[in-house]
């Protein structure tokens, strides 16, 4: 479009000139310069004086273009920089995606005084020197990053927690999540990383008050804020100094977790109450199957062990090849001293998966009887049967060995002579 306009512009011109001459040919223009004179036809000045005029402009132009070279140059010089910063950027995040730390701090730190987000280039490489196990250079990044954007203080904090939390540095991690408390109060990546650093600090009491919190911003997950809401309720139970106040306490949903149940039964057994455990296991098991409550249910001791029995025997008529259900009765069973019912029921658990604890007690139970030889058969195929797949267990306190296996009770009222 500027070329047209330049065209039609001389066109114009040139058809001026023409006219000029046609309609005034003996027009003439004189010019005193000194003594000199300069005689021309009035179309010929004209013409000269466009010219001279465009040489002006020219000039001008040229003078101008001369004293802004500098600044021309000085913005060329920063355009580059700023391609070349981008570049490093690029670079060193795919170099540090890669797990080549060394290349990646090298390419990121190249170019921050070009960068327009220099803070980026100097929390990446932090991560990268911390990748090796440079926590002094990882830290002068930090510091770098703070200078470089004052006003990113929180984006800064929770990266800087971060690495405090991967590289197990949780003192340091807590202190710079307390500095940043006033901004990060309601942000849901900090409250996540406040969380994660309780967590790993087992500070579970903190963990808990926390999580209305973190509902309420979106911290986590649902799912994830159920599981660590579990783990805060089980943590809380297990390290209690009055269970049966914070077993009180628990949500009913939480009552309701075979962990917590088996932590609050076995401290019940523990204080003597041996008929407020079995009661607890056994309205736990009418509501929800639990592998891990069957089998605590099995090695429970109690004056008429055929009564619990037959409770096992009941669930047994909804889930009569469950295993842990047919070595529950079968190690009630050899309690009442009854050889039969309960070598019936330890050779089905068998049948049915080949639990290590039910070879154990079987071989208990012919070995109680005289058949040391079938009893050592039974004890080997169970240690074979444990280097291949374990059996779950339940995390107890003073649990014996798989072989062992105690009846659980009251060692106060624990009867000598029982069978297991």
């Amino acid at each position: 479009m500027r070329w047209v306009i330049i065209v039609a512009i001389a066109i114009a011109l040139g058809f001026g000139w023409t006219q000029l001459v046609d309609i005034y040919p003996d027009n003439y223009v004189k010019i005193y310069v000194g003594k000199t004179l300069v005689e021309m036809s009035f179309a010929a000045f004209v013409l000269l004086l466009f010219f001279l005029v465009g040489a002006l402009y020219l000039g001008f132009a040229l003078v101008g273009y001369f004293f802004r070279a500098g600044s021309f140059f000085s913005r060329w010089r920063k355009r580059r920089g700023h391609h070349k910063a981008s570049q490093s950027l690029g670079n060193g995040y795919l170099w540090l995606i890669k797990g080549d730390w060394r290349r990646a701090e090298k390419s990121l730190i190249s170019s921050t005084d070009h960068s327009s987000v220099p803070y980026v280039n100097y929390l990446a490489a932090a991560q990268a020197a911390q990748e090796q196990s440079q926590f002094s250079r990882r830290d002068d990044y930090l510091v770098a990053a703070y200078k470089a954007a004052p006003d990113e203080t929180l984006a800064i904090g929770l990266a800087k927690a971060r690495l405090h939390h991967t590289a197990g540095q949780h003192d340091l991690a807590e202190a710079t999540l307390d500095d940043i408390e006033n901004q990060g109060r309601k942000n849901s990546q900090f409250v996540a990383m406040r969380i994660q650093n309780y967590q790993a600090t087992q500070n579970w009491s903190k963990v808990h008050d926390l999580l209305p919190l973190a509902r309420k911003v979106d911290a986590l997950p649902e799912e994830v804020l159920q599981q660590i809401d579990t783990q805060a309720h089980r943590a809380l139970l297990v390290n209690s100094s009055d269970r049966q106040r914070t077993w009180k306490e628990l949500p009913k949903e939480q009552k309701q977790h075979a962990d917590n149940i088996l932590t609050y039964a076995q401290d019940m057994l523990q204080q003597g109450n041996d008929s407020g455990a079995e009661k607890l296991i056994r309205n736990a098991l009418k509501n929800q199957h639990d592998d891990s409550l069957v089998n605590f249910y099995g090695k429970l001791a109690a004056d008429k062990p055929a009564k619990l029995r037959r409770n096992v025997e009941g669930w047994l008529m909804a889930r009569p090849e469950n295993a842990e259900l047919n070595l529950a009765a079968g190690r009630l069973a050899a309690r009442e001293s009854n050889v039969e019912l309960a070598t019936r029921y330890f050779e089905k658990a068998i049948e049915l998966e080949q639990l290590p604890g039910a070879y154990a007690s079987l071989g208990e139970l012919l070995e109680a009887n005289s058949d040391s030889g079938r009893a050592l058969q039974l004890y080997r195929a169970g240690l074979v049967r444990i280097s291949s797949s374990i059996e779950p267990s339940v995390a107890l306190p003073n649990m014996a060995s798989v072989g062992e296996e105690p009846v659980l009770s009251n060692p106060n009222t624990a009867k000598e002579g029982e069978l297991l």
